[in-house]
């Protein structure tokens, strides 16, 4: 339709349901008795807005398939570039029409300026946060920082995937599902953390053992590589693990077994976390043998 195959089929509708009340409203407007049941100013505000939006949402449609074309985006799938220029539009058309219905009602623009300058600083003051976070989503939207799909840190506890981006909000979906709201300007002005712009991500997981116990440091740590590449055959490599020696002393030794791994998210840590720790249990306890654990965490 209309030559924008990348464009969704409901705002192709929208866009063409604009269209025909536009055409319809101007030849309405020409008869006479029809005019009488609204003023004239309100069916020029009303034509004025839907001629916009038309308008609008056509350079809307051709900026968007442009990027999606040059960027291989499919329909549906959303990015920043996509949500600021959506709410570009939105906010473009509502300054314009605004604007126009002023000029239509003959009201001096400059005048309600200043009549309202007091109210509009105090209103200012009092939705500052608002204000501040609907700027703030014009430079998320059009930032690289973070991306839509992007799986970020915001605080020690609070990770999650990049779901949406609005004006009021950042819309986050942690490991166990939950929604996060997290307000813009939080976003911009706190300490971010975006694993999907890291290529590795290393994961230790620390643990301590009885000094007594480490008689071979080099063959736990071989056998521990080989526990966790056997669980995670896709995720790690053995040049990407290693054993670090924290402290040492007479009763306990302190290590941290690291792993870098390529594609993260918490719940990847969670479950290498969980392997390490089983096998580390299970040499002390020699409860499990190293082979059964491999075979365990290969199944799950």
């Amino acid at each position: 339709m209309f030559g924008f195959p990348l464009i969704s089929a409901d705002k192709k509708h929208t866009f063409v349901l604009n269209i025909f009340l536009l055409i319809g409203l101007v030849v309405l407007q020409s008869f006479e008795p029809i005019k009488a049941y609204l003023p004239i100013e309100i069916w020029n505000v009303v034509i004025t807005f839907l001629a916009v939006s038309v308008v609008f949402n056509l350079v809307r449609f051709i900026t968007i398939t442009a990027y999606r074309t040059r960027n291989k985006l499919p329909v549906g799938q959303r990015d920043n570039f996509v949500l600021g220029v959506d709410s570009l539009t939105t906010l473009a058309i509502f300054i314009v029409v605004t604007a126009a219905a002023f000029f239509i009602f003959g009201i001096a623009f400059q005048a309600v300026v200043a009549s309202i300058s007091l109210v509009a600083v105090a209103l200012v003051l009092i939705f500052r946060d608002y204000i501040s976070n609907y700027l703030d989503s014009f430079r998320l939207m059009f930032t690289a920082d973070y991306q839509i799909g992007d799986y970020i840190r915001v605080s020690e506890f609070t990770k999650g995937f990049v779901t949406d981006i609005s004006f009021r909000a950042t819309k986050l979906k942690t490991d166990d599902g939950d929604v996060l709201y997290i307000p813009n300007t939080k976003l911009m002005t706190s300490e971010v953390v975006n694993y999907s712009k890291t290529k590795l991500k290393r994961i230790a997981v620390p643990f301590t053992l009885p000094t007594s116990s480490v008689t071979d440091v080099i063959a736990f740590e071989a056998s521990l590589q080989q526990n966790v590449q056997y669980a995670f055959p896709e995720l790690v490599a053995d040049k990407k693990m290693f054993l670090k020696i924290l402290n040492i002393q007479d009763w306990q030794t302190s290590f941290s077994f690291e792993v870098s791994v390529d594609q993260y998210n918490f719940s990847i840590e969670k479950q290498v976390a969980k392997c390490v720790y089983q096998y580390v249990l299970a040499e002390q306890k020699n409860i499990i043998t190293p082979t059964s654990v491999m075979v365990q965490n290969r199944d799950k």
